[in-house]
């Protein structure tokens, strides 16, 4: 028979690994964004591409920069190599073994890129669409075929959500260097925030706990 502390224990450790886990993915963010966020802003104010969609999208394919696929080819976009593709290229398994994939000098090339990819006649319907509107996007994105996920919109507009990059679409003076700022600024607010609610719910558990023992040791 499993014992009530042996429980409680196994469940101590799973959810302080899932915390550990959790806070490594939101500092590969922030990570992320320091980086390139100015990238996305640039390119969003030269070709109205939100910079949360660019961020978002980001984030994904090169898993906060950490895939192999990023870090071999600086191509945070997973974007394969096409027949027009007269650059460098590598070969990743993806949908299939070995596909080709577009190789950039840098991560900088590679949000560049990006935004001349989105320039095809087939993504030329999002162009239309307010760049503040980046649940649209996302849709949009997944409707022209950029990924071959079903649930590739619902994973973007996840991942702008969970970290606030909507912020980054905001029409404001605030210069590229400032915009950045208030967003670390933010996320910052927002993680304060849900570790108090955490501690305020670790302390709430543990109460259960306590009358849950109090309750066994009543019928023993």
């Amino acid at each position: 028979m499993i014992s009530l502390f042996s429980f409680s224990k196994e469940a101590k450790e799973t959810k302080e690994a899932k915390e550990a886990k959790e806070a490594k993915e939101i500092e590969n963010v922030i990570e992320y964004i320091k980086k390139y966020a100015v990238f996305a802003i640039e390119e969003m104010e030269k070709y109205g591409i939100p910079a949360s969609i660019k961020l978002g999208q980001g984030i994904l394919e090169s898993s906060t920069g950490q895939s192999t696929l990023s870090k071999e080819t600086n191509n945070h976009f997973g974007i394969k190599c096409g027949k027009k593709w007269m650059g460098e290229v590598s070969y990743h398994d993806d949908d299939l073994p070995q596909e080709c994939f577009r190789k950039y000098n840098s991560v900088r090339e590679s949000f560049q890129d990006h935004s001349k990819f989105l320039q095809q006649p087939r993504y030329s319907k999002l162009f239309l669409l307010n760049k503040n509107d980046y649940q649209s996007w996302a849709l949009g994105l997944k409707k022209a075929g950029y990924a071959t996920s079903l649930n590739y919109a619902d994973l973007l507009i996840y991942q702008i959500e969970k970290y606030l990059l909507w912020k980054f679409d905001e029409e404001n003076s605030y210069g590229i260097e400032k915009k950045i700022n208030l967003y670390l600024d933010s996320i910052s607010k927002k993680n304060e925030k849900n570790d108090s609610f955490m501690k305020k719910n670790i302390y709430f558990l543990y109460k259960i706990f306590l009358l849950i023992k109090q309750k066994l040791i009543s019928i023993k």
